[in-house]
């Protein structure tokens, strides 16, 4: 089953002030980055619709090896780049995605999961949506492209898919690029300062909690736990001056997500494989490992080891003691050695590990934690 990209770069870029396709972003340009999350997604093959500045935007999509599709009546509006694209797609397509090169965040997971999806159930229409509200690319199906080319362009391809919103679907994605366009340099700065992000942005860790439904209880819990173990980096990072500094976002972004998969049986490797499935491969290693910690004395604490501290010093909401978290536990196993043993070995590998942080950072956690909290609240 054949699944087309189909880029449209053909605009003037009249907000902007410079060509958008060929800015610079995450190592690559504007529109290499589209191509980029259309081919890892699974699309058969990419055309790139040109107009304005057509011999630059093409010469870049042909060295990436994608096919130039140009469009000579661009200065007309955005749905002239559809049909021209439309045309030139081979006949064997069953379906294409239409992503607009302003458009440079979706993930690539996102395409991915748009087109198992149509595999695997077809439909008029897939579009992804984050948190209900939808977004590019959509995913239209190939037998559409008829009545595309005979619309007459009032209202754009919108008014096409409206027609068929009784056979579309929604795919809900934890995704914010499918909605973040490039539009003015201001866009541009925000996109390059989240574009090489590996972890969710604070948005998308409530929408995975929402699509993993993750408990309201839980979702506090992981919050209490994100403030804490952001505190306790900022000290970390304070002590070691400008030296093997730890990443705040990771840090705060792994914290909240560190339960996103209470629910389920052995939460923790179940959590991490939501993570990576979705892209968020920067964090998915330490939800992974957050139930115990195995570090080695002679390597440095990293942001692995806060979120297990911080998760390990709350009950709830409520800060807590080692001796109190790990009781519970314990006494829930009392009639059962082998789990008692297994059980006071993380809790002396747990109390290793703060000590090791008091030391380093400075503080004493249980009893200057809670306060720091307090003020931050202030």
């Amino acid at each position: 089953m054949e699944i087309y990209g189909l880029i449209l770069a053909a605009g003037l870029s009249s907000r902007m002030g410079k060509l958008k396709a060929l800015l610079p972003l995450d190592g690559c340009t504007v529109l290499s980055r589209c191509i980029r999350s259309l081919v890892n997604g699974g699309a058969s093959d990419i055309f790139v619709v040109t107009g304005h500045m057509a011999e630059q935007v093409g010469a870049e999509a042909k060295a990436l090896g994608m096919h130039e599709i140009f469009n000579p009546e661009y200065e007309q509006g955005m749905f002239t780049s559809v049909k021209a694209g439309l045309q030139e797609l081979p006949d064997d397509a069953a379906a294409f995605l239409v992503l607009p090169v302003d458009i440079p965040l979706v993930r690539s997971s996102t395409i991915r999961a748009l087109t198992f999806d149509y595999t695997s159930e077809s439909a008029d229409i897939i579009y992804p949506c984050f948190r209900g509200e939808r977004g590019h690319p959509p995913l239209i199906s190939a037998k559409l492209i008829p009545e595309i080319l005979a619309h007459d362009g009032q209202g754009g391809l919108r008014t096409v898919l409206e027609r068929h919103d009784s056979k579309a679907r929604e795919l809900n994605m934890p995704d914010l690029g499918i909605l973040r366009d490039l539009d003015t340099p201001d866009d541009y700065e925000q996109a390059r300062l989240i574009s090489r992000r590996r972890v969710p942005l604070p948005e998308e860790c409530e929408a995975l909690w929402e699509l993993a439904d993750t408990p309201l209880q839980t979702r506090e819990h992981c919050k209490t736990v994100a403030e804490a173990a952001c505190l306790m980096a900022k000290a970390l990072n304070k002590s070691r001056n400008h030296q093997n500094q730890l990443d705040l976002n990771v840090v705060k972004c792994a914290a909240l997500m560190h339960d996103v998969a209470k629910l389920k049986r052995n939460h923790e490797a179940a959590g991490a494989a939501i993570l990576a499935g979705y892209g968020f491969s920067g964090i998915a290693n330490i939800v992974a490992a957050h139930r115990d910690t195995d570090i080695k004395p002679e390597s440095p604490l990293t942001e692995q080891e806060i979120v297990f501290l911080a998760d390990k010093l709350f009950q709830g909401t409520n800060p807590v003691s080692l001796d109190q978290r790990y009781g519970k536990t314990l006494e829930r196993w009392k009639e059962d050695s082998e789990a008692v043993a297994a059980i006071t070995a993380r809790l002396a590998r747990a109390k290793d590990l703060l000590q090791r942080y008091e030391q380093e950072a400075g503080i004493s956690v249980p009893e200057q934690l809670p306060l720091l909290m307090a003020r931050e609240l202030v």
